[in-house]
């Protein structure tokens, strides 16, 4: 396999290493919808189905492009998860705050 356990490692790290600390203080959920948080935990579910089967396909030995393109399709999950967090956030943090936290991660 031309994927080696390393890369695999960093692309797990780089898709877990969200967080928001530059000053928003409100929590995740402060003004999501009870039906907008269970979204968001059901595409985290399907994410965390996504990484088990990442591992697997790289206990399988399977092609490098497989296993990258079904990486890519998990941070592109991740990603949408983090926007639904930021539209969020656009309620609970001040203009400025709001910018660095758009900045930092989009």
């Amino acid at each position: 396999m031309v994927c080696n356990r390393g890369f695999f490692g960093i692309c797990l790290f780089g898709l877990f290493f969200l967080e928001f600390d530059i000053g928003y203080q409100g929590g995740y959920s402060r003004y999501m919808t009870t039906e907008e948080k269970k979204k968001l935990q059901v595409a985290l579910k399907r994410i965390q189905g996504q990484v088990g089967g990442i591992e697997k396909m790289i206990s399988e030995d399977k092609k490098c492009e497989a296993v990258v393109t079904q990486v890519v399709a998990s941070m592109s999950s991740l990603k949408s998860v983090a926007k639904a967090l930021l539209a969020d956030a656009v309620d609970s943090c001040n203009k400025e705050d709001y910018a660095k936290l758009l900045k930092r991660f989009l």
